[in-house]
């Protein structure tokens, strides 16, 4: 649907489109906005009065307390994507918002920042103004913004009621429309929910007798002596005790280190911790924790505590950064025979918790298999964390796998961070450049392959895992374990089961099979613009002919660039690297390994414009390794087109 959306939006703006080409809520959206007199080429933010937005924040002052919390969740989960979290009053001025940093140019650029008005009337169709008209969530993605300033944009957004159901504000997430999440729109619906819950206990403690048990998370009420007087029905399973048990709780015990007396009954704050681990009868329970002041008048009276078991808070993280396995064993192309019997063997072990590592030069497609392996797995609902340890810097190696507690460092955010293992709880974790591991890491990660357990950097307790390790690697670890640069017994622990892919220079029957697919692919993403297009025999005869130092990746990309480049429906010509097309695996076999890596990082500039980031990416490396590279080949980056040929 949302293909070609530009081209309505013209149609749209030249009276040239008819209305079912579009969502209902959007076109009439339109309409309003067309009746409003709204300069469609416009759409940069105003600003509210000084005294308006003043009188806003004051009257909403509530909406913002417990809204903050909430939103700081989220943005904990959004953080590592292009987008940003905001809360909004009745009338859509912004009234609270926390920005990405990826995106801060975009907020500029709009004028998207607090006291801005982002009503339908100020500037046309978008999540928080549409949401706000029709009163009901909305997802709103580039072109369907009415001002063609918000192209590049992509908002969620759902209104937000008091307890009488009036409209009081809105909760939304914005970002790159590149970056385009279906989730996100649950997410704002949810995060507008639980603000609506939360102002509904806070409105009134007599309410909280019919309001408890359809909040999702935990609840404990105490008085102003700190004791638990009233509990959800989450509680006990979140505590695993019986409901008589609980009342029993000393919270100041279990909840050391936070200074509820002072903070929530002389202070009158709000509490609030992602991450917390507590401790009752020896039992360990993580979660996030959120306590909230009840007042009469302007004496506090009791606080409400909010408790969400951390693994549901790491999956809704995971979800919302992407943490998918997105391919199968189906979507692996070939008719070679030794491939056939990898993917057999693939299929079988993918039914098992044994660690899996994958051998293959750079460009066969090691992730592809590891995910098929996941998605054929009984872990397939869980996360697929996938982390390129190339591309980690050293120091941050630790923390990055196995999280860190508050205060552990300067810098560490407060209430600590899970790292991937945790956040890889219930599914898989694919380690890809295995030997690109630091030697110091290396025990540490043994020590949690053996014992499923980990500690984060400066903590004291051991949390369990739940997680199967798959690695990957274009180097011989045998060899690494042989010059002391790999452990021998970590090496062992990660290649219970070995899967070596083979070249494609190996299985030259694939070659011709992938390019078809690739080209099938290609004429099926530009069927709009282009008639379908076919090799030459000539281009074929090249194909087959040539030794494919970087695989299936370096072939994908070669048919990229003659598809694109090719004037007519027939692709007759391909850029190859000079005398490698007719060279045999044995002759390639004498080539120096030098002039390989230094021809394939030239060819993947070339390709890539000599954009140095994307070229990596194609490459696999790092952004560092590929910059050090060129240093040490003295490549060009001005002369790449003579040096390609």
């Amino acid at each position: 649907m949302l293909a070609g959306m530009k081209e309505r939006w013209m149609g749209y703006m030249n009276n040239e489109i008819n209305s079912k080409d579009i969502r209902a809520d959007i076109f009439e959206s339109w309409e309003r906005c067309r009746k409003m007199k709204v300069n469609h080429l416009a759409g940069y933010g105003k600003r509210a009065g000084e005294s308006q937005l003043k009188e806003s924040v004051l009257k909403r002052q509530e909406l913002i307390k417990l809204s903050r919390p909430i939103m700081e969740n989220v943005f904990e989960m959004v953080k590592n994507t292009s987008y940003s979290v905001v809360l909004t009053d009745e009338n859509g001025i912004i009234i609270d918002l926390i920005i990405n940093k990826d995106i801060m140019d975009f907020h500029s650029s709009l004028n998207f920042v607090k006291g801005s008005l982002w009503d339908e009337k100020s500037v046309g169709t978008n999540a928080i103004g549409t949401c706000l008209a029709i009163n009901k969530p909305i997802q709103v993605i580039g072109a369907e913004h009415y001002c063609e300033y918000h192209h590049k944009w992509t908002c969620s957004a759902a209104p937000i009621h008091n307890s009488k159901g009036e409209i009081i504000g809105s909760f939304d997430i914005s970002g790159r429309a590149e970056d385009v999440q279906t989730h996100t729109f649950g997410i704002a619906a949810s995060s507008a929910d639980c603000i609506e819950k939360q102002l509904v206990i806070s409105e009134s403690y007599n309410l909280v007798d019919t309001t408890f048990d359809s909040i999702l998370d935990g609840i404990m009420v105490i008085d102003s002596n700190m004791k638990i007087v009233k509990i959800n029905n989450k509680i006990p399973k979140l505590f695993h005790m019986d409901e008589k048990d609980i009342f029993n709780i000393n919270i100041n015990k279990i909840l050391n280190g936070a200074e509820i007396e002072k903070d929530i009954f002389e202070r009158k704050n709000k509490l609030s911790f992602s991450d917390l681990t507590i401790s009752i009868d020896n039992k360990k329970i993580e979660c996030s924790l959120s306590i909230s002041p009840l007042t009469e008048g302007k004496v506090v009276t009791g606080a409400v505590i909010l408790m969400r078991e951390a693994k549901q808070v790491i999956k809704e993280v995971s979800k919302l950064a992407g943490f998918k396995a997105n391919f199968t064993f189906d979507n692996i192309i070939t008719v070679n025979g030794k491939m056939n019997e990898i993917i057999n063997t693939a299929k079988k072990i993918s039914k098992t918790n044994c660690s899996v590592l994958i051998e293959g030069e750079s460009g066969v497609g090691k992730e592809l298999y590891a995910q098929s392996i996941h998605n054929e797995s009984y872990r397939r609902k869980g996360p697929f964390v996938a982390i390129n340890c190339s591309a980690i810097p050293k120091e941050l190696f630790e923390s990055e796998l196995f999280g860190y507690e508050s205060g552990s460092f300067t810098g560490a955010m407060k209430g600590g961070r899970p790292g991937k293992f945790e956040l890889a709880r219930g599914g898989t974790i694919f380690l890809d450049e295995i030997g690109e591991i630091p030697q110091e890491v290396q025990p540490k990660l043994l020590r949690v392959l053996d014992n499923n357990k980990i500690v984060r950097i400066g903590g004291t307790y051991e949390r369990e895992l739940d997680v199967r390790v798959i690695s990957a690697t274009n180097r011989n670890l045998f060899d690494e374990v042989a010059k002391g640069s790999f452990r021998q017994d970590l090496y062992f622990r990660l290649n219970v089961i070995n899967l070596r892919i083979p070249p494609l220079r190996k299985r030259k029957e694939d070659i011709l099979e992938l390019a078809g697919y690739f080209l099938k692919s290609l004429n099926y993403e530009n069927r709009d613009v282009n008639n379908k297009k076919t090799f030459s025999k000539g281009f074929e005869n090249k194909l087959a002919e040539y030794e494919w130092a970087g695989n299936v990746r370096e072939l994908k990309n070669i048919i990229q660039r003659a598809y694109y480049m090719a004037e007519g429906e027939i692709i007759k010509n391909v850029s190859l690297p000079l005398n490698k097309a007719t060279k045999s695996v044995r002759e390639t076999a004498t080539l120096n390994l030098k002039d390989i890596e230094r021809d394939s990082i030239v060819q993947a500039l070339s390709f890539n414009n000599r954009n140095v980031l994307k070229a990596a990416k194609d490459l696999n490396i790092s952004k560092a390794t590929i910059y050090r590279k060129i240093k040490a080949y003295s490549i060009d980056l001005d002369d790449i087109e003579r040096l390609a040929q």
